[in-house]
């Protein structure tokens, strides 16, 4: 056997190895990065429903938006401050717009809408930006399209 084919085989065999190598490697670290996102995405959703501040919260927004006074700034300020954390996450491309709109949409607008929720906070302020940029996002959303397009998915 001639010793320049040996070495060009050796050459190929040792090309496919490492490309075959990098492809697993790059694989798997898709397969990592999509687990930790939704892993994130678990617990933020986990977050929402198990803090009973916040239930209290859209309960008398959904139903008697005219008594959500009666609840603590801070409360309130602590709901808005978690829709941002969603929002920088959706801006960091940690979560699908799609998904956090499905998820989330529906009390970022009711929020949006109750002008009683924001007395004594000052909605228009710099520090509430992110959060009524995404509430603009979320109402320009449809779910119907979200849900016809396939994009509901972490």
């Amino acid at each position: 056997m001639n010793i320049g084919l040996l070495k060009d085989f050796s050459i190929i065999v040792a090309g496919a190895i490492a490309f075959i190598t990098l492809w697993q490697g790059l694989f798997q670290y898709t397969r990592q990065n999509h687990a930790a996102r939704a892993n994130q995405f678990i617990q933020m959703r986990r977050r929402f429903l198990e803090e009973k501040s916040f239930q209290e919260i859209l309960t008398l927004i959904h139903e008697k938006c005219d008594e959500i006074t009666a609840k603590s700034i801070q409360d309130r300020r602590n709901l808005v401050g978690y829709f941002e954390e969603v929002a920088l996450m959706v801006n960091s491309g940690l979560i699908r717009p799609e998904v956090a709109h499905y998820m989330f949409g529906y009390y970022v607008v009711l929020i949006d809408d109750c002008e009683k929720f924001w007395e004594g906070l000052d909605r228009q302020g710099d520090y509430w930006a992110v959060f009524r940029a995404f509430a603009l996002k979320m109402r320009s959303m449809s779910v119907a399209d979200d849900i016809r397009s396939g994009n509901i998915r972490i």
